[in-house]
């Protein structure tokens, strides 16, 4: 399993939305610093979310540059990924994946495209469940999709790995919809990372028993409520 530390970026900084809203943030610094932190407990991978791309207001891909550059960290990212010149900026800055989420939605015929040219390593698609909906434009609004209809229109597509983030659960510490997150990864036959709600040790434990593919650590780290390494640790054995 892989562990899948966070950092959400807004305007140059690490920071964490409570269930995605912009006015609730809390800023903890500097994005490279958390980085290296996590480079130094043994973690591989990163999840960057570029708040300000979501939110179209710029993007970070300069940080996620230095990111890539300085670290031995293999990085995936989203937020505003809605065209194929910012998925190949983003990969162009040393991302190793794309996280693909409302152009998904509102142009899933692009999907297949996307996988071809960039490959299908290099893409994630987000399905992102507010109320059993498929949520786009930073979470601010719910399409007609499932989770698990859009889901099988984009594993037809070639798409190989999926982000399942429950949104009442972003930042919350209340728990990942683990069986959720198993369940679609089943019915898709893909590897789906778990992301929102992450408590703590027992929470990846579970999501380990389950055969999940990976899942992504954020506000349970930043709260103290996760030893890093410890998590790591867990995930690797």
């Amino acid at each position: 399993m892989i562990l899948f530390p966070a950092i959400d970026i807004y305007e140059g900084k690490a920071v964490r939305l409570l269930g995605g809203d912009y006015g609730k943030v809390t800023v903890y610094g500097d994005p490279l610093d958390m980085a290296k932190r996590f480079e130094d407990a043994g973690a591989e991978w990163l999840h960057v979310v570029d708040l300000n791309g979501a939110e179209n207001s710029g993007d970070n891909f300069g940080i996620i540059e230095k990111i890539s550059s300085r670290t031995s960290l293999k990085i995936e990212s989203g937020g505003g990924l809605r065209n194929r010149g910012r998925i190949s900026s983003l990969l162009c800055a040393g991302a190793a994946r794309a996280v693909l989420g409302t152009i998904c939605v509102t142009e899933p015929e692009s999907i297949e495209r996307f996988v071809s040219e960039f490959g299908a390593e290099s893409i994630v698609c987000g399905l992102d469940a507010k109320d059993g909906k498929v949520a786009v434009k930073g979470w601010k609004e719910k399409s007609e999709e499932t989770p698990l209809s859009l889901g099988k229109k984009l594993a037809g597509a070639g798409v190989k790995y999926f982000l399942y983030t429950d949104v009442s659960r972003d930042g919350m510490l209340t728990g990942a919809n683990i069986d959720a997150t198993a369940a679609l990864g089943e019915a898709l036959g893909a590897n789906v990372i778990a992301s929102g709600g992450v408590k703590d040790l027992d929470d990846l434990k579970e999501i380990r028993r389950r055969g999940i593919y990976g899942a992504v650590l954020g506000k349970a780290y930043y709260e103290n409520k996760i030893d890093i390494k410890e998590a790591v640790k867990l995930c690797m054995n």
